[in-house]
This record gives C-alpha cells, sequence and structure tokens, in this order.
C-alpha cells in the first residue's frame, strides 16, 4: 500500500481534475452534436421542442408531423404555415392532417394556437 504523502494527493487531484476535463468536452461534443438534427435522426428518436425549432430549416414538416409528438403552439407556428415548407407537398398540410397524425391535440387547441399566433402577428 502506497503511503500518503502530500505528494501523492496532488498526483490524485490532477489525475482526476484531467479525467473530469475530458468528461466535460465529451459533454460537450454530444451536446453540440445533438443541437443539429436531420429528418433521418428524428424517425427513430424523440426530440425536445426546442431542439426541433432550432433545426426547423433542415427538417421535411411532414417527417415532423408524423415522427414527432408536436404541442399545438409548434404545428400553429410552423406545421401550418408555408414560410416553413420546404416542398409544395408541404404547403397542403392542413388542420385536418395535424389532428389525424398529432392524436393529443385537440381541434380547440390548435385553433386556439393559430388564434394567438394571428394576433400576435398583427
Amino acid at each position: 500500500m502506497e503511503k500518503i504523502t502530500k505528494e501523492t494527493v496532488q498526483r490524485m487531484t490532477q489525475q482526476l481534475h484531467q479525467k473530469h476535463l475530458e468528461r466535460m468536452k465529451i459533454k460537450s461534443f454530444c451536446n453540440n452534436y445533438s443541437e443539429t438534427i436531420n429528418d433521418f435522426m428524428i424517425r427513430y428518436r424523440q426530440y425536445d421542442i426546442s431542439v426541433l425549432e432550432k433545426n426547423i430549416n433542415n427538417l421535411s414538416l411532414n417527417t415532423l408531423l408524423y415522427t414527432q409528438k408536436l404541442t399545438a403552439d409548434f404545428c400553429a407556428k410552423y406545421i401550418l404555415s408555408e414560410n416553413y415548407a420546404s416542398c409544395v407537398e408541404e404547403t397542403y398540410i392542413c388542420v385536418g392532417d395535424v389532428l389525424s397524425a398529432q392524436k393529443h391535440i385537440t381541434k380547440k387547441e390548435l385553433l386556439d394556437a393559430l388564434d394567438k399566433l394571428e394576433k400576435n402577428d398583427s
């Protein structure tokens, strides 16, 4: 057994500090990496609304609609807006499509979110 000296404690502290820094670098890399997502990725995992919003220009609205659990506000702002459509087909997404794909959203919730969005735009 090694005798505990001041030097031993310092060496062990430096080793722990180095390991901690390495873990933090890996964690930081993973967090930054996960911030950029694409259509392929959202087919296999659920993402927070904030991550979806940050990546809205990288994602197909149809893929979003049918693979992610979305909020009424998100659907009103992005899915039902022609501003974020990346192809002609996405401009045809309607309230019925959203309600069909997002069973947890009621018609009232979605219409209220659209009204709120319209009031904010005025």
